[in-house]
Formats: structure tokens, sequence, C-alpha cells
């Protein structure tokens, strides 16, 4: 129980570390929501593989379309191994009531622009409707002065804008089709309007990729966003595709030489096997739902073939115990389940495994590793 110790005292663990994460517990917990959060960490902990908790984070793409086109995504590449997809507000309905009794925050975006969704605010209403936190990260590129107020109206809490460069040369290239003074207009006129509209919410954050051809505008970036009043500047490491993860040679093209920017780079993984020497959290904290609702093991897996289970035909609770989940967690357990099934999490190479399995043909484990996530805002 050292991790609620250190709760109490103020030292955070891993998916409490943000602000934005502390006030959404406290926000949106009910006793209920409590006692299923520690169950879940009592799980992990325990390396139990059939959980009586469930999620307490919840990703759920809109959609996993995007109209830039950034190298090292998916998406932007035109490589999404899934359907593109607008969920619709029926499907996001059906996921809010069933788990409104457990679900402290839901991240609206995985491998889209979500703002693209027609729906995403009517989401939005009904997720806080429902006392679960909302969060969205954005491009911010072509925005309307009426999105800005549905952002307010909605009671969206928290807005994560991605602006990797001080300066527009700087920006494209990376976020490719972007529009830098655009994005930072649209961040103007959003202040503008919180302000006048004696608004604290969405709570701003602007999320800055470090790279190596960015790097040097930091500084210019930092004072860019003190002077806009967003409540937040956050500088993260770039991460590799999911194809490319012992990849040099790419993650020296656009990782920045900065101890403290290479997170996610490939050496670790080529001098002991794994990147972060833990177990996996995401199959006792959070579940990903994709526009087609599909359910992913993690925010890194994107490809339709490695799907946990489909909520439209599975209950959420069905699925959070099912053959595929339980021989995920069994990875990381005390000792191994009899009969796993293979999954792709067998031969991820994020995590340190307490019992590898060889590769399994045929479900795609037997490709290269997911893509490291980007920090999760989710869990981390």
């Amino acid at each position: 129980m050292s991790w609620l110790k250190n709760l109490a005292l103020g030292k955070l663990p891993q998916y409490t570390r943000k602000a934005r994460h502390v006030q959404q517990l406290v926000k949106h917990s009910t006793p209920l929501k409590i006692a299923n959060l520690i169950q879940a960490e009592l799980a992990l902990r325990q390396g139990k593989t059939r959980l009586r908790s469930f999620p307490y984070i919840y990703i759920i793409d809109p959609c996993n379309a995007c109209d830039l086109r950034c190298p090292l995504c998916p998406t932007g590449k035109q490589e999404l191994e899934r359907p593109t997809k607008m969920m619709s507000f029926e499907c996001f309905q059906s996921v809010i009531d069933q788990i409104k009794d457990y679900a402290i925050e839901v991240i609206l975006h995985n491998w889209g622009e979500s703002f693209l969704n027609p729906r995403i605010f009517d989401m939005i209403r009904y997720a806080q409707s429902a006392n679960i936190g909302t969060n969205i990260s954005s491009h911010f590129n072509n925005i309307t002065d009426e999105m800005i107020d549905q952002m307010i109206d909605s009671g969206l809490e928290n807005l994560s804008v991605s602006i990797d460069g001080a300066s527009q040369e700087v920006y494209e290239t990376y976020r490719v089709t972007g529009d830098f003074e655009d994005a930072m207009d649209n961040l103007r006129r959003l202040k503008k309007r919180k302000d006048e509209r004696n608004s604290r919410t969405p709570v701003v954050e602007w999320q800055f990729i470090v790279m190596k051809h960015n790097e040097h505008e930091i500084p210019i970036a930092e004072k860019m966003a003190e002077e806009l009043g967003v409540e937040r500047f956050r500088l993260l490491s770039v991460g590799m595709p999911f194809n490319e993860l012992e990849n040099l040679a790419l993650a020296d093209q656009w990782t920045s030489e900065n101890p403290e920017f290479r997170s996610y780079h490939p050496q670790p993984i080529l001098d002991r096997g794994y990147l972060y020497d833990e177990s996996c959290f995401y199959p006792y904290r959070a579940m990903v739902v994709n526009p087609d609702g599909g359910v992913a093991p993690c925010c890194a897996i994107f490809h339709e073939k490695w799907d946990f289970g489909d909520i439209n035909k599975q209950s959420i609770k069905e699925i959070w115990n099912n053959d595929y989940y339980r021989s995920a967690r069994s990875l990381f357990a005390k000792k191994p389940i009899d009969n796993p099934v293979p999954n792709a999490c067998d031969n991820c190479l994020l995590y340190n495994q307490k019992h590898p399995r060889p590769k399994q043909e045929g479900n795609g484990s037997d490709s290269k590793p997911p893509q490291a996530p980007q920090p999760m805002e989710a869990v981390s």
C-alpha cells in the first residue's frame, strides 16, 4: 500500500503524476470509483490475471482520420491498418453507459483529429453528464469560432494542443500540411473567448514534441505560450513507428541528443530487450476503444487484426476478463496461465515481461513490436 501512502503525501504514482489527473480524480471520484481504482492497483501489483475491478481510464477514439500528414504517424502516413471511420454517437453512448460507475476520465483522441467528428461536442457533454472527466488532443488547425464556443459550452476540461515549433518552417517539418499561424490564431481566440466568458475550461496545454529539427525553438515557444496565457507548456520525447522501434537510423534522424528527450530511443531495447523495466499497466488501468468499436490492447496498437474484442458484439465486462486480456496479463503475472491465447502483446518490447512467449504466427506478433506510445496522458 506504499503507493496509497505516497498519494496521501503528495508523491503521486505514475497514473496521477500530472496535475490534470489529480484534478479529475478529485472532481469525478465516488466511493465506488475509488474502491475500483484501489482494486485495480492492487491487482497490478499482485500480478492477477482475472480482475474484479474494471478500467478507470478509457481512451475512446472519435475518429481515426486526420488532415495532417505527420511522417511518424500511421494515420498521417495513411498506413493505419483499420478502416477510416467516425465513431457514431450511439456507439459512444453505449460505452459511457457501461463505464460510468467506474470511469474517472475519458481520453477522446488516439489515431485521428477528434474535432473532425461532427458529434464530438455531444460526446463531451454526454461524458460530462455521466460524471466523467474529458480530455482531447488536437493539432488545432481549422478551428471555427463556433467550435471554440462549443469547447466551452460542452464542458471540455482539458485540451492539449500539439504545436511542435515556433515558426512555420520548423513546425511543418513534422506537422506536414499544418498551418502554424492558424493554430496560434485559434489558440489566441480560445483564450480571448474564455476570458470574455470568464471560463476556466478547457484548461489548455501546449504540447511540444521535441525533435532534432525543432529543439532550438523551445525557448521561443515557451515564451509564446506564456504570452498566450496557456495553463501548461509540456515538452515530450518523440516516439518511433511500430515497425521501426529498433531502427536506430530513423530514431537518430528525429530524436534529440538531449538525454531528457530520448525516452523512446531504441538503444535500451537493443541492449536489454525491452524499453521500460516494469510491468505493463494497460490491462489493469485502461481500455482503448477504436471508432469501429474494436477494443485494442493499448494506445499503441492500431491494427484491426489485433483487437481484443468488439463492443458492438460484447459488453465491456465480457471483454475485460476474456482470454485475450487474461493472456496479456499473464505475461507479467507471478505465474503464467495455462494455454494462453496468442495475442499482439506476446512479443511487445515495451515492457519487461516475466513470462515471455515465443512468436505466434498469424496474430501480429510475428511482425515487429508496436509503436512506443507518446507519454500517455491517460495512464502516465
